[in-house]
């Protein structure tokens, strides 16, 4: 195996984790929620999903490692937002601009206010 071989292995592997990563319902619901809100905490994210704390921070964990999340630290929380490489990165633009279609079941729950802040859309009429 070539040089040129090596690498697009290397790469076609790191692309199929990436999708692999995409392939689980709460993660596109983490994602669809942060692209909607710019920065959000566990707590909060437990509170939206209702989900135990420690599969939040699982999903958390998982998208971080990945490169498309980002933390920012205050006190005792750490805040997630989307990580302003993959905004840059072309594919993962693309990608994160499709997941709100793609994480429907987190729409359907009607409008919910966290902060102040509107996190869902209210679910359309008809």
């Amino acid at each position: 195996m070539g040089m040129l071989d090596a690498a697009y292995g290397s790469s076609v592997a790191s692309g199929a984790r990436f999708l692999r990563l995409l392939a689980d319902e709460t993660r596109l619901r983490i994602l669809a929620l942060l692209s909607k809100t710019p920065d959000l905490c566990v707590c909060e994210f437990v509170a939206i999903l209702r989900l135990p704390q420690y599969q939040i921070s699982r999903h958390l964990g998982q998208l971080r490692r990945s490169g498309l999340l980002a933390t920012r630290r205050e006190g005792p929380f750490v805040f997630y937002s989307i990580a302003d490489g993959a905004r840059r990165h072309t594919v993962h633009r693309l990608i994160l601009r499709a997941v709100p279609k793609l994480a429907c079941s987190a729409e359907g729950r009607g409008l919910r206010v966290l902060r102040g802040r509107s996190i869902l859309r209210p679910a359309r009429a008809g």
